[in-house]
């Protein structure tokens, strides 16, 4: 992807430009909704779960243990329902001239990529206020933040190759996108699930990530090599698979879009 993106880096950056003024030129408050939107979700979380039903989540503050799980997922959630409809939506670039088609979608990634590092600054933020330790085990959000973004462009590929081809794949998307939110640990621990549930959230690569995200930083703990190598593999199979799939078929979007 590299190699090919090499040459058309500032189209890239054009994109990501337009991207960022179509999100927040007639905004109000900017890009403080980077900020607003992650914090609203951990309020009501923390209201629902902690206030109304009393449930306990490990010895974790309410506050960041919903927040570490929302700041990934609103990452992931962002880029999937930007990319479903990116090429079918610019069907006018598509089908005048040629360009890598990834770049459309990726331009999606790239910028909720920079709502995530405003959010992850907040929550750097709330783990000084709440008097959690910081340790050396918080360098390990660097491969497990690479491992989100290479996961995150995978299925954002797939979703809008597939929607230049079949229009009900936006439909379907609505309903995976839910589906996935219960079946990653965003509102819950993986430690409260049944051991014969456990291996099944875990082939949703996200289920490894976010629960690693809270690890390494709430609870100061290293991740375990084996798992988070048998992890990268997998995103790193199925990022190769899916790419290689729609450089073969770009070539066909501008005649079906």
């Amino acid at each position: 992807m590299i190699r090919r993106l090499y040459d058309y880096k500032d189209l890239l950056l054009v994109f990501i430009w337009r991207e960022f003024l179509i999100r927040y030129k007639q905004t109000t408050i900017g890009v403080l909704w980077a900020i607003l939107q992650p914090i609203s979700l951990m309020l009501l979380f923390t209201f629902i779960f902690g206030v109304v039903l009393h449930t306990t989540q490990k010895n974790y503050p309410y506050v960041l243990f919903f927040y570490a799980g929302v700041l990934p997922w609103n990452f992931f959630a962002g880029s999937t329902n930007f990319a479903v409809t990116s090429l079918s939506g610019n069907f006018n670039l598509v089908t005048k001239i040629y360009f890598p088609r990834e770049i459309i979608p990726l331009s999606g990634v790239a910028i909720n990529f920079v709502d995530y590092l405003i959010g992850l600054a907040v929550y750097l933020l709330l783990l000084v206020l709440y008097q959690i330790q910081l340790t050396w085990n918080m360098l390990w959000l660097i491969p497990l933040l690479a491992m989100l973004v290479v996961y995150t462009t995978s299925i954002s590929l797939l979703l809008s190759a597939l929607n230049v081809y079949y229009r009900d794949v936006k439909l379907a998307t609505t309903f995976l996108i839910q589906f996935l939110f219960f079946a990653t640990p965003v509102i819950y621990s993986i430690d409260t699930v049944d051991n014969h549930w456990k291996l099944f959230l875990f082939l949703n690569p996200l289920t490894f990530i976010v629960e690693n995200m809270r690890r390494v930083t709430i609870e100061g703990r290293d991740v375990v090599l084996w798992q988070i190598g048998l992890e990268t593999f997998g995103i790193v199979i199925l990022y190769l698979i899916i790419y290689r799939i729609f450089i073969r078929i770009e070539r066909a979007f501008a005649d079906v879009i």
